[in-house]
């Protein structure tokens, strides 16, 4: 047992190597994973600014959209430009008329490496209440 004891010093260089290689693979998946949460973050921010936005103006679906797009173009989200604001970003009614809901709706995705790619789905419905909150 004693014998066992002093032959065993440390780790191997496998066994760094492995732990290298596990870090690598964590830092590649956070480095690619980062630009799509953090475009989420952002729109999800760009639809609480609406919300904020005092009702008066924010009546007719093109201000919404105006004001959303105004606070991505902000903070550098490319995807959202004049032409496709209209296809991502949705005012909806409720079926009583009484309620409004700006939905935006988006497919991101970033190459991980060769042929797999990071998919972010991105689904997001928000009441347009008719007081701001203060």
């Amino acid at each position: 047992m004693n014998y066992l004891a002093q032959h065993q010093k440390g780790m191997t260089a496998l066994g760094i190597f492995l732990i290298f290689a596990m870090l690598a693979c964590f830092f590649l998946f956070g480095v690619r994973a980062f630009p799509l949460y953090n475009e989420y973050f952002i729109v999800q921010s760009a639809m609480e600014s609406v919300l904020n936005t005092p009702p008066a103006k924010r009546k007719t679906t093109k201000e919404i959209r105006t004001k959303f797009l105004r606070n991505v173009e902000l903070n550098n989200v490319e995807r959202f430009t004049d032409q496709t604001v209209k296809e991502l970003v949705h005012v909806k009614k409720s079926k009583d008329g009484k309620r409004k809901f700006i939905n935006v709706k988006y497919q991101a995705s970033n190459k991980l490496f060769k042929n797999m790619f990071l998919m972010l789905d991105v689904d997001e419905t928000l009441e347009l209440t008719g007081k701001a909150p203060e």
